[in-house]
């Protein structure tokens, strides 16, 4: 989708984008072919060579500032590569007051978890491998937490919040709420759990009950990975949404 993508070009919108698609210029090949030669058009094709570029180079930081951050979900396909899915566990709300407890990444095939008191300072080093994150309402709580909390954390450019993502498809709550108007069921040990009941486990396990937290690592591990089912999920319709039609 996003070498479909034509509105981070000056003065085009949803509707010239999906003019152009109507048009038969679905890719940035059709607009550069049609309009090389085309005086007026210069700045664009001076636009799209500089998207193609940045593509090759897998920049993350041109497109993050080139495209609106509800449009971040375009880059998906593309950087999937260098995405990582992220969730953090805390003991409260205010990162003044409180903690990062766990966090968990997801690279798509393989989780990872970051423990304080056990290997948290790793996950700089971790994050700064990839070029885009997923998170459910990291933009407001996990993000800065994390910002917040830790030295100099590295956080990708590329930066795709499901939490609003999935709102503009009309789902609405938090993320357990979707999960289950998705049809999605975790762990009977885990299905009922709540960020509350994360805190109380992180309590339980430095009194000396390390049962608890297996039990908060594991449910930490289920946000990551449905995380990943959102993305596709959303990624399918907003592309519908859009009105691309790929060419057959």
């Amino acid at each position: 989708m996003l070498q479909n993508t034509f509105i981070h070009l000056p003065s085009i919108g949803y509707q010239k984008e999906k003019s152009l698609w109507n048009s038969g210029i679905k890719t940035w090949d059709d607009f550069l072919d049609q309009f090389r030669s085309d005086d007026s058009k210069q700045n664009y094709i001076s636009e799209l060579f500089k998207s193609k570029s940045a593509l090759h180079e897998q920049d993350p930081f041109y497109f993050s500032r080139c495209l609106r951050s509800s449009e971040l979900w375009r880059t998906w396909p593309e950087f999937k590569g260098k995405t990582v899915f992220l969730d953090i566990e805390t003991t409260g709300l205010s990162p003044r007051y409180n903690e990062v407890t766990v966090v968990g990444l997801y690279d798509g095939k393989k989780e990872k978890c970051f423990i304080q008191g056990k290997n948290l300072e790793f996950l700089n080093e971790e994050l700064a491998r990839y070029k885009s994150v997923i998170t459910f309402n990291g933009a407001l709580f996990d993000i800065p937490f994390l910002q917040a909390s830790l030295d100099s954390v590295f956080i990708p450019p590329l930066h795709i919040d499901l939490r609003f993502l999935l709102n503009s498809l009309g789902y609405w709550g938090g993320l357990k709420k979707i999960e289950k108007d998705l049809g999605l069921e975790r762990e009977s040990e885990i299905s009922n759990l709540s960020g509350k009941d994360a805190v109380k486990l992180w309590r339980r396990y430095k009194k000396g009950d390390h049962d608890a937290l297996d039990l908060l690592v594991k449910y930490n591990i289920a946000d990551i990975k449905n995380l990943k089912i959102l993305m596709e999920f959303a990624y399918g319709k907003k592309k519908t949404k859009s009105g691309f039609i790929d060419k057959q």
